[in-house]
């Protein structure tokens, strides 16, 4: 799964995304619990933690542009 960012906050921390291949909206919330089930379609991404307590997705890792958030 391909995600694209069409919402941020005021701070610039992601909330909303689109599934490029499907068009559904998926909120950052969404994508938290998904990847923290394991969800495979989420194995590109990751959950980051930052010492403030803010947390956000990235994609892996892995020098593929292909799989990157946009």
């Amino acid at each position: 799964m391909l995600l694209k960012v069409i919402k941020e906050s005021e701070t610039g921390l992601n909330t909303e995304f689109v599934n490029k291949e499907t068009g559904r909206k998926v909120s950052l919330e969404q994508a938290i619990k998904q990847i923290d089930k394991g969800n495979p379609n989420y194995g590109s991404y990751q959950k980051v933690v930052n010492p403030n307590g803010v947390t956000y997705i990235r994609s892996k890792s892995d020098n593929n542009k292909k799989n990157n958030i946009e």
